[in-house]
């Protein structure tokens, strides 16, 4: 008997309580932050990049999956150009997207990005960062949405080795809309390049994700493979 009546008590608090947080979130315009999804992807890229001078080039192709489903086609034209070689440059990307909303629905998105980005070498780590200020508008909807991303990694330089491991991290805040100022996503990254030999190099990567504006919040693991040409 006391069994019974201690499990009614405790279903009938988590129903209070289910139904306090869901008034509260609605009540605040907040996305729900006890509840926590998760989903596990992978990213395969193909780059071509092309050095004239002071300046680089860069063209690349990006099929990105979500479970069982492709998250977003993706092509990417842009390149830097060095104000201090090695330590400084400007970025400048433009972006095309075929991508699935979090609803599941198809549609065609245009991206820029411009920032800045560098490195600081050093004999066993090199240590480079960027940051770029991202807007990306949807085919048909005047209003972007706007973000500014600032990523750093620490990469090891391994004497007469091909491969370099590497970690980092990247930050994204929403800078407009009803969550302007919030943190958007979070990623942490963790992987190893492989240079094949001046002109040919594969990235693998395994990232941690954490979208923090998705209702409800989201904890995906993204798999990824690179494969990059230097002409």
């Amino acid at each position: 008997m006391k069994k019974i009546l201690f499990s009614t008590l405790l279903l009938l608090s988590m129903a209070l309580c289910n139904s306090a947080n869901a008034q509260t979130s609605s009540e605040t315009n907040t996305p729900d932050t006890d509840a926590f999804d998760t989903h596990i992807g992978t990213m395969w890229d193909l780059s071509v990049g092309k050095k004239l001078g002071p300046v680089r080039l860069m063209l690349q192709q990006s099929v990105f999956t979500i479970d069982t489903h492709m998250e977003r086609a993706m092509t990417i034209f842009g390149g830097d150009v060095e104000i201090i070689p090695t330590y400084l440059k400007v970025t400048a990307l433009g972006f095309y997207l075929y991508h699935r909303s979090d609803a599941g629905q198809y549609r065609d998105l245009l991206r820029y990005h411009i920032g800045l980005n560098g490195a600081a070498p050093s004999q066993y780590i090199t240590f480079s960062w960027g940051a770029r200020y991202e807007s990306t508008y949807i085919v048909g909807n005047k209003t972007p949405v706007d973000k500014f991303r600032a990523r750093i990694r620490f990469s090891g330089n391994i004497p007469n080795s091909k491969f370099s491991p590497f970690i980092g991290a990247e930050h994204f805040l929403q800078v407009n809309g009803d969550y302007a100022g919030e943190t958007e996503r979070v990623w942490i990254d963790l992987g190893v390049t492989y240079k094949i030999d001046k002109h040919n190099s594969v990235e693998l990567l395994a990232r941690a994700e954490n979208r923090q504006l998705a209702t409800p919040q989201q904890w995906n693991a993204n798999f990824g493979f690179a494969y990059k040409i230097s002409l």
